[in-house]
Formats: structure tokens, sequence, C-alpha cells
């Protein structure tokens, strides 16, 4: 049985940087949800900052096409509001261009 979440989670674990929109746009809306969790959680493990990972994730949220408070919902189980701030606050940024994420 197919579990694309799943699937997705298990690739964003394992990313280093993320999949540019070319290579997951054939990819369903679970898998990339699943996708942004799990590259979400190991750059906040790698970085040692959640707050970082949630924009980042809100980033790729918005350019992956995806609605935003599907993905929210995950980060206001970290039990610390300020990381749904963060998540909001990169999802509503438009158009920040590599350079200057990679920048900060």
């Amino acid at each position: 049985m197919a579990n694309p979440f799943g699937d997705g989670v298990m690739d964003g674990l394992k990313a280093q940087t993320p999949q540019p929109l070319s290579e997951i746009q054939h990819h369903g809306l679970e898998y990339r949800r699943g996708y942004i969790c799990g590259y979400a959680y190991n750059l906040a493990e790698a970085v040692g900052d959640r707050q970082k990972a949630a924009f980042e994730a809100g980033l790729l949220s918005r350019r992956y096409g995806l609605e935003r408070d599907r993905i929210a919902e995950f980060f206001s189980e970290y039990g610390n509001p300020q990381t749904v701030v963060y998540f909001y606050a990169g999802y509503d940024t438009p158009g920040v261009s590599e350079a200057v994420r990679m920048a900060r």
C-alpha cells in the first residue's frame, strides 16, 4: 500500500538541500507535505533552530503550491507559538531569492 506522505517524510529527512520545484512537482500534495515536514525536522536538528526551519518550511510550502494552514499544524505541535509565526512569515514572504535566503 502506497504512503506518499510517509515517503515524503523519509526523503525530506535524508535531504541536505530542498528539492527544486522541477523535481518535486510531479509528486502529489501528500508527498510534498511529508517532504516539507521531514526536511524541516532535519534542518531543525542540523542547525539547532526550529524557528529557522519553520521559516524555511513556509518558503517551501509556498514554492511547492501547498496550503499554508495544513503545514502550519505540524509546527503547532512543537508547543512554541513562535514557531508557527516563523512558518507564516516564511510562507507570506513573496519572491525571496535563493541568494538572499542563503545569506541568512
